[in-house]
């Protein structure tokens, strides 16, 4: 006779009761796990079905781990290119505090951006003032 995981039937049982639609293999896993007097076929199947629902739920993990993993890189890939960019326009405006020709250039190049459609509408207005508007 297999044995049965008597608490991770009751939870998967509970879990399964609050989804909206449960599939096939759900409500299965359901049946078994509330009928009073499981015969030793039904607790096979039962043991079955709990084995490959610890495998779903470990395949599960594995994604969200996975996914955790990619968004940290892509978080830190978007920091990096961030902290990059403001180290440069940091570098760029102090040039052009000291030298009249770089802040000219410096002030076409924001009156063309706002101009041409680089600046984002939602952030015009945080802009405007720097392009004389």
């Amino acid at each position: 006779m297999a044995t049965i995981d008597t608490a991770y039937l009751e939870d998967l049982v509970k879990r399964f009761k609050g989804f909206k639609s449960p599939n096939d293999t759900q409500r299965l896993i359901i049946m078994l796990g509330e009928k009073e007097n499981r015969s030793a076929d039904d607790n096979r199947k039962l043991s079955v079905l709990l084995k490959a629902e610890r495998k779903a739920d470990q395949l599960a993990k594995a994604r969200a781990d996975a996914r955790r993993m990619v968004d940290a890189e892509k978080a830190k890939a978007r920091k990096a290119e961030t902290r990059r960019k403001l180290i440069w326009i940091s570098a760029i405006e102090t040039m052009a505090k000291d030298d009249g020709k770089v802040e000219h250039l410096l002030q076409q190049l924001r009156v063309k951006a706002f101009n041409e459609g680089f600046v984002s509408d939602r952030d015009k207005d945080a802009v405007k003032a720097d392009v004389g508007l």
